[in-house]
């Protein structure tokens, strides 16, 4: 929705797609949480989600003789272009978008202190390219007719591209991370991507087909799956009535539960492939929610979250067997100054084993 990174090489991003000047990340800002984060433990892997979700902040090109960087941007109705307003993707065959993405990946490798590199690759819309002239053209003029393999080979070489200045700007070969697409979907995840540069980071269901087929042909994995890890579920639409797209609230017995590993195995996974799972990640989404609520909506249940992928307890272990040290820790956290939201009316902590719903 905005571009509130301060790119030192290609300041016009933020100047024109930050919502204000004071809703700016700048060098200093992001050094500071880089370095609070190290203290910590913690390592910060940078995201720019690319060729989609972006638009605003890309307009400067045509004033600046590069043509259109984006295209698509702000098009109505939303629906036909983008999976949530505001559209905007990156225009493939406009060679500026490749020196502009190398500038800011310098950028992103002077202030990130990263050995990976996440690419994004989310929500990619085919249509939006495919009623683009510029685009129409190029397509035309290779002999083609916009049809779903030659966007999707048009997409490949967009990724190729932008991988080679990631690789430029870091001075190496390093990790790419994409989510889950088109490009992974079943079948077709070799014909697009190589195993040996990405790693994919699933964000559909825990029962998605394409788990064990990433695995099975070598692909690293982070899991994200919406059902269990999306923490943004639950609260109202932002774009009608009604809940948002992937309620339920995800509370922290289902955050717990959610086994990599064992969602693998329960597709008939190879034991021996599961080191390719890399761990997981929660996201919250910023739609709905900002610095005044980010804290609450996080925590405890980011601490149910890190039991289960540095400790990954046992099937047999369930969330009823950790639900005592859980409200003891949200209880910790809150003396430690951590807003963290309440699980339980205080009467449960102060009587042990009496919160419950039926007794087996």
């Amino acid at each position: 929705h905005s571009f509130p990174f301060y790119s030192r090489r290609v300041p016009q991003l933020s100047l024109h797609g930050s919502y204000s000047p004071k809703k700016v990340y700048n060098p200093k800002d992001i050094r500071e949480i880089v370095e609070f984060a190290k203290l910590r433990g913690v390592r910060v892997l940078p995201e720019f989600d690319a060729p989609a979700h972006v638009g605003n902040g890309w307009q400067f090109g045509e004033k600046e003789g590069k043509g259109k960087l984006a295209v698509c941007v702000n098009k109505e109705p939303w629906q036909d272009f983008c999976v949530e307003p505001p559209c905007g993707q990156l225009n493939p065959v406009n060679p500026h978008v490749y020196t502009t993405l190398g500038k800011l990946y310098q950028d992103f490798f002077e202030l990130f202190e990263t050995d990976m590199f996440h690419m994004g690759g989310d929500e990619v819309n085919l249509n939006c390219w495919n009623s683009t002239e510029e685009i129409q053209e190029a397509l035309r003029r290779q002999g083609k007719t916009g049809t779903e393999e030659e966007l999707l080979e048009l997409w490949k070489n967009f990724q190729d591209q932008a991988a080679e200045k990631v690789y430029a700007a870091a001075g190496k070969k390093l990790p790419l991370i994409l989510w889950t697409n088109s490009l992974t979907e079943k079948g077709q995840v070799e014909k697009f991507l190589s195993n040996k540069e990405y790693i994919i980071q699933i964000w559909t269901t825990g029962q998605d087909a394409v788990i064990k087929e990433l695995i099975d042909k070598d692909f690293k994995v982070i899991f994200s799956n919406y059902d269990a890890w999306y923490f943004d579920c639950g609260y109202s639409s932002w774009v009608g009535e009604g809940n948002n797209w992937c309620s339920p609230y995800k509370g922290w017995q289902i955050v717990y539960e959610n086994s990599p590993k064992e969602m693998y195995r329960s597709q008939g996974g190879n034991p021996a492939r599961e080191s390719l799972i890399l761990g997981g990640e929660a996201a919250m989404w910023a739609e709905q929610v900002d610095g005044a609520a980010v804290i609450h909506k996080l925590w405890p249940r980011a601490s149910a979250l890190g039991e289960r992928l540095w400790t990954d307890p046992e099937s047999s272990q369930t969330w009823k067997q950790a639900e005592i040290r859980m409200i003891n820790h949200r209880n910790r956290l809150v003396e430690r100054g951590i807003e963290a939201d309440a699980l339980q009316p205080e009467w449960c902590n102060q009587n042990e084993g009496l919160c419950y719903t039926k007794k087996n």
